[in-house]
């Protein structure tokens, strides 16, 4: 149907974001477990402005009580304070813990981040990056390495390259990373699905002063299905852990050469008036080309669009759309899944798949109101959150015929086939506890969450 596509173009246009930014640029955070080790112990000179930069703690942690533990970036900027192509990279933590790595420890200096003050062996605006690692369950050394240069008298083009050998996820915005790994060594539940990557890749991404990016990538991987190689959590029961899936139905290991793009308005989400903001993205990543296996040739199309609105004081409206359509044949991993936490959190994981989706996820919080211009929520507020989740999620077989447009089968959309799933909440950002029922498809037992993040 024709609001199919609407809904796709509209994902195009920025997103609101509930947020507050006070710095100049909203492109410079300083995730703390990214530092150099003299800046661990000291302060860093900044090679335009030589004012020191000192890091606040009392700043880090009104940072996770807004946003919580990964979607702050005051731990680490992964995937979540980084560019969208990020995650055609590895993308798990440095320090973590999963079903297939167990006890993973590594060190880690973060790719595509507009940060970075220090010069690689005295060269200007050379920036290494990567992390080595090992885990304890899988009994495997991962790692990346990689370099970027930055380019123009403002450093706005950033251009780089890494080779790497890791594992790595497509479920980073389902649940924070960090929450899983905490969420796993406890209690024994494990959110995510992996995969073992190993090849290389170049990016060039473009930033303006505050409010655009967009970014060009080439990566060549060969994946391989990743085992479950450990039960263990300290409270938790064994059975808790589910198997981790193949990357296909009808093979463990896949060879794709992905050209990618994106492009974001307001990524920081940097407020636009006192009560609005928005932000989005959309983007493409396209692996049907001869590099690919013969089977898995694809071309993966996404936008997201965010919506937050202070219709009053300590009420703030949130709303999340993200769309996607799949031409060719992409492997089980690269379809779109909907269901369970980060999602529908009223039904099973990943219950819906295809090569088409739309998600919608409103949320209404109720909280106590802030007296400083610009912040919504008085600091470390409690409040109460109504959200409805929304999905519709189909396989047509027009997109899997040669030459198909990413629209191919929308006549298939329907506001009839969505399935919805309401609940509440109650905590903060940083912690929150919510309870979630299907209203269709599904029996009417509530599915109940421990949240480190929000949502979206």
């Amino acid at each position: 149907m024709k609001i199919y596509i609407v809904l796709i173009l509209l994902s195009i246009f920025p997103v609101l974001v509930f947020a507050q930014q006070t710095d100049d640029d909203p492109f410079k955070r300083d995730p703390f477990f990214n530092k150099s080790l003299d800046e661990f112990f000291g302060s860093s000179i900044d090679d335009e402005e030589d004012e020191p930069q000192k890091t606040e703690s009392a700043d880090v942690l009104t940072r996770l009580s807004n946003r919580g533990i990964d979607l702050s970036g005051g731990f680490e900027a992964g995937p979540y304070y980084s560019n969208p192509l990020y995650s055609q990279f590895p993308n798990l933590s440095a320090l973590h813990f999963n079903r297939v790595n167990g006890l993973f420890f590594g060190i880690k200096r973060e790719r595509m981040q507009w940060y970075r003050s220090h010069d690689f062996l005295g060269i200007p605006r050379f920036q290494p990056h990567g992390y080595i690692g090992y885990g304890t369950a899988s009994k495997e050394w991962e790692y990346a390495a990689g370099l970027e240069r930055l380019f123009g008298h403002k450093k706005r083009l950033m251009i780089g390259a890494e080779f790497h050998k890791a594992t790595a996820t497509e479920d980073y915005w389902r649940a924070g990373l960090i929450e899983t790994s905490l969420t796993s060594l406890v209690a024994g539940y494990d959110y995510l699905d992996y995969y073992k990557m190993e090849g290389y890749g170049a990016y060039a991404v473009y930033r303006s002063n505050r409010w655009l990016e967009a970014a060009l990538s080439y990566n060549s991987d060969t994946y391989n299905s990743a085992g479950l190689n450990t039960r263990y959590s300290l409270f938790g029961f064994a059975d808790t852990y589910r198997p981790n899936p193949p990357v296909d139905s009808f093979s463990d290991e896949i060879d794709l050469d992905r050209f990618n793009m994106s492009f974001s308005f307001n990524p920081r989400r940097v407020l636009l008036a006192n009560q609005f903001t928005f932000s989005a993205s959309a983007g493409a990543e396209l692996a049907d080309n001869p590099g690919s296996d013969d089977a898995y040739r694809y071309n993966k199309f996404w936008s997201d669009l965010y919506l937050f609105y202070n219709f009053e004081p300590g009420s703030v409206l949130n709303w999340r759309i993200k769309t996607g359509s799949i031409t060719g044949n992409a492997p089980d991993f690269k379809q779109f899944y909907t269901g369970g936490i980060g999602s529908l959190r009223g039904s099973p994981y990943k219950v819906f798949s295809g090569n088409q989706m739309v998600l919608s996820n409103l949320e209404v919080q109720f909280g106590s109101p802030s007296k400083n211009n610009g912040s919504w929520y008085r600091e470390y507020n409690i409040h109460l959150l109504l959200f409805l989740d929304s999905a519709w999620t189909n396989f047509a077989s027009d997109l899997t015929e040669e030459g198909a447009s990413p629209f191919s089968g929308s006549e298939n959309f329907s506001f009839s086939d969505f399935q919805h799933d309401a609940g509440f909440g109650l905590g903060t950002d940083a912690f929150r506890f919510e309870v979630a029922w299907p209203l269709k498809t599904f029996d009417s037992r509530p599915m109940l969450w421990l949240r480190l993040n929000p949502t979206f």
